[in-house]
């Protein structure tokens, strides 16, 4: 759902993150775009030489551009700002992203909406707290984030007072961007039975959870489904210090297998 948005958005939430100063470079459709950074913050944007002088004008430019398909992009960066600042008034990386993916979700209906979000509880994540400290919240965003501090699942979000439609259109955006995901709780199983099975020295196939003699294809797709429901950002900070670093080994593992099956080279 939403690739280019999500692509573009999560590049931005790290060089927020990162408090990167450099230039970024998007190409697609056709089409070219400059974003220059200074320490996190957006400090210019040109697209096809139209340059951005407002936050408006700059926000309206990275929507655009949302829209692109086969984006690529390419991040130079600076010890120092880079010359070429163009905007009257600097913007945070994060809220530009957040803005532009409240934008990019509008045009999703409720029906994809609830396949994406599905029957899972909700938390939000460290990148989650981070991506809204200080953010213009809108008033079902800030209410639906006491509950997605516990944990809630998309229908019960919904449902609260003060929520609806616009609060699941939130946590769409929270997921797309790593900043909320699945309570870990059901992940200990799987987290479990992994550990186990690489223990025991379980083959390539086995580990991914695939029949001998499956292919590149079907390692592929079991490898990003393990490695969404394993990966150590999905387990809490309150996760034992040995289970997350049973789910990076593990991870690094499922990496591996996937590697040997493609290049067939699976035992």
């Amino acid at each position: 759902m939403l690739p280019s948005a999500t692509t573009v958005c999560r590049v931005l939430i790290g060089l927020d993150r990162a408090s990167a100063s450099g230039a970024l470079h998007v190409e697609g459709e056709g089409h070219r775009a400059t974003f220059l950074f200074d320490s996190g913050k957006l400090i210019g944007a040109t697209i096809d030489r139209r340059v951005a002088l407002t936050h408006r004008q700059a926000l309206e430019r990275i929507v655009g551009l949302c829209d692109w398909d086969g984006l690529v992009l390419r991040l130079v960066q600076s010890a120092a700002a880079p010359d070429g600042r163009t905007l009257r008034d600097p913007t945070r990386a994060r809220f530009l992203a957040l803005q532009a993916m409240r934008a990019a979700v509008t045009r999703v209906d409720a029906a994809s909406l609830a396949a994406q979000l599905g029957d899972e509880a909700y938390r939000l994540t460290a990148v989650g707290e981070a991506l809204v400290h200080e953010a213009d919240l809108r008033a079902e965003e800030a209410a639906a984030l006491f509950s997605l501090r516990k944990g809630v699942s998309a229908e019960q979000l919904a449902a609260q007072p003060g929520c609806g439609l616009a609060a699941s259109r939130f946590l769409c955006i929270l997921k797309l961007l790593g900043a909320a995901s699945p309570k870990a709780a059901g992940s200990y199983p799987l987290l479990l039975r992994k550990r186990r099975e690489l223990r025991s020295r379980a083959s390539a196939h086995a580990l991914l959870d695939l029949p001998e003699g499956a292919g590149g294809r079907e390692a592929r797709v079991a490898l990003r489904k393990l490695v969404r429901d394993l990966h150590p950002d999905r387990f809490g900070d309150g996760t034992p210090a040995a289970l997350r670093q049973a789910s990076g080994e593990i991870t690094t593992a499922l990496v591996n297998a996937e590697a040997q099956i493609v290049a067939g080279r699976s035992k």
